[in-house]
């Protein structure tokens, strides 16, 4: 028997995000996200986010399944988080939107 087990995908931001030093200056730009599989530690943490919203719902999720700080989500485009989303849950079995 065998499964299909989904493996990481990258998504290239429609937005880039700079990533800039507490000076102010431009580090990096970050361009994609890639999104990979959640191990157990993150699902607590984005199952734990889910009874504060739907907002912090999505961002613990994008975060865990992106690898990315919290600061830099919240630098991104809205149009990205909501593509995000929806990538990241594949990953979860879970609609971002519940």
């Amino acid at each position: 028997m065998t499964t299909d087990v989904m493996q990481d995908r990258v998504y290239t931001l429609l937005v880039p995000v700079e990533l800039k030093s507490t000076k102010g200056e431009v580090l990096d730009t970050l361009t994609e996200l890639t999104f990979r599989r959640l191990k157990g530690s993150d699902a607590r943490k984005v199952l734990n986010a889910k009874d504060k919203g739907t907002g912090e719902f999505v961002a613990a999720l994008v975060c865990a399944s992106a690898g990315i700080p919290p600061s830099t989500f919240d630098q991104l485009d809205a149009a990205d988080i909501f593509k995000a989303g929806e990538l990241a849950s594949d990953f979860f079995g879970v609609s971002p939107t519940t």
